[in-house]
């Protein structure tokens, strides 16, 4: 029965892939919520902006607008340099989870070329064992 001697490593290897992987996946999960923040934040501006323009002008109505767009296009330019910076941590977990990747794959390569060579030696003992079977009915029959 062949074992691989290493399997309690690869089995870490293989939590430490998972991990990584889901540490990303929450990375980029981050960047597409900000992301869809700021088309939220987009569609208030434009929603107020049409909504205010139909009602006519009216200078307090009009500052009270410039405010309330202002500071979401302000939150907006937060939220780009946020996702900026996500998306720059984002690349460096990729690099971690793809070095987590090659150690695990690394490790899987071993243990197939180990499968591979126990098996051509349990064939090889077979073809003795079958060979000395025939031998010994060969030379015990007449």
């Amino acid at each position: 029965m062949f074992r691989f001697r290493l399997e309690k490593v690869l089995r870490y290897r293989e939590r430490i892939v998972d991990r990584e992987a889901r540490k990303l996946q929450g990375i980029l999960s981050a960047a597409f919520l900000l992301e869809r923040e700021n088309a939220r934040l987009d569609g208030e501006c434009e929603a107020a902006t049409r909504r205010e323009g139909a009602r006519g002008f009216d200078l307090v109505r009009m500052r009270l607008l410039a405010d309330f767009t202002g500071e979401r296009r302000r939150q907006v330019r937060r939220n780009i340099e946020r996702i900026r910076r996500i998306r720059a941590e984002a690349e460096q977990q990729r690099l971690i989870l793809l070095a987590a990747q090659r150690d695990k794959q690394v490790l899987e390569q071993l243990r197939e070329r180990q499968l591979a060579t126990w098996q051509e030696q349990d064939r090889r003992e077979d073809r003795k064992r079958m060979d000395e079977v025939a031998t010994l009915r060969y030379g015990t029959e007449p």
